[in-house]
């Protein structure tokens, strides 16, 4: 008898548990999906996230929401992420931040590398390099030599320590080989007055924040960080073009991904509806809008992408001492 009332509660546990059992491309998606952006509302990743997910909900038939999940620099809502269900119904929408922060903890939450199922990068908005009109130097050539001239005379503004305005400027200092010293601000619309009147020599904000001042013509605009020139702002020459290094790029850039271990038939699915998307015209409209550019790269190439990131950015932030 004890062994008939065992067997029947294990099959009756066994037949309530098919309705969660593993989730095949073929059912995918069986439910709502959830896309978590680890910032607040209006941030970047934010926006891009609701332009993709508002078009990825009508190609799925499906209903995608986002859910903000800020705090802990990002950590917060990239931890919440890593430990939802690998079913492909929680993805995360992420930045640049996913390969920095966590090597900015001593004891880190999260693997960019190992806990994560890359489906693809979607786009990326370039910084550009910004000096007051009556600096001395006025182009990206002139800025090195007077660096090298003076190591350490010259200063730049930073949105604070391990932020794209600093680490990007460090690791440009060590590839030209010149000595800058670091203004960290509160906010970006300071450190921009501060490029103006001429307080600090140079800033490397993102592009929407410094557009209206460069078309104004209260600031000069050395370099942008796009492999090819903006149609926006064709006349400033790109990193790769001055410091002659073709893939260099300085940009944020945006991704989707999945918990580590969801079935790679999904993220081939989500990926092949992204392809789509990021293929519209009017989806391409709405990031342009962004200040940020469509760059896709597939699920394989986002993957090799995230690791070469995640050692560039720890090694830079381990010489820092951040």
């Amino acid at each position: 008898m004890q062994k008939l009332r065992s067997w029947m509660i294990a099959t009756i546990f066994s037949l309530a548990t098919l309705g969660v059992g593993p989730v095949h491309a073929d059912d995918y998606p069986t439910r709502s999906i959830k896309v978590i952006v680890a910032y607040a509302v209006g941030s970047g990743a934010d926006t891009i996230a609701r332009i993709l997910g508002e078009q990825l909900a009508i190609n799925l038939n499906t209903p995608v929401v986002i859910e903000n999940i800020a705090g802990a620099g990002g950590a917060k809502g990239t931890v919440a992420a890593a430990r939802a269900a690998p079913d492909g119904h929680t993805l995360l929408l992420a930045p640049t931040t996913l390969t920095v922060s966590a090597h900015m903890e001593a004891k880190p939450q999260y693997d960019p590398t190992k806990d994560f199922a890359p489906i693809m990068r979607v786009a990326i908005l370039p910084l550009v390099l910004v000096v007051g009109p009556q600096m001395p130097f006025q182009t990206l050539g002139e800025l090195i030599r007077e660096a090298k001239k003076n190591p350490g005379k010259l200063n730049y503004a930073t949105s604070g320590k391990g932020t794209g305005s600093h680490l990007e400027v460090e690791l440009f200092a060590r590839q030209t080989g010149i000595e800058v010293t670091e203004v960290p601000y509160k906010t970006g619309s300071q450190a921009l007055t501060d490029v103006i009147s001429g307080q600090v020599s140079f800033y490397l904000p993102v592009i929407p924040a410094a557009g209206q001042q460069i078309l104004a013509g209260r600031m000069n605009a050395l370099a942008i960080g796009t492999r090819q020139r903006s149609t926006e702002f064709p006349n400033i020459p790109t990193f790769a073009e001055a410091l002659n290094i073709p893939d260099y790029e300085a940009s944020v850039w945006y991704g989707l991904l999945a918990p580590a271990g969801t079935n790679n038939q999904i993220i081939q699915k989500l990926a092949a509806e992204l392809s789509k998307i990021l293929e519209m015209q009017k989806i391409k409209d709405k990031i342009a809008a962004t200040g940020s550019e469509v760059s896709p790269l597939n699920a394989k190439e986002f993957s090799a992408f995230i690791q070469a990131e995640s050692k560039k950015w720890g090694d830079l932030v381990k010489t820092l001492g951040l």
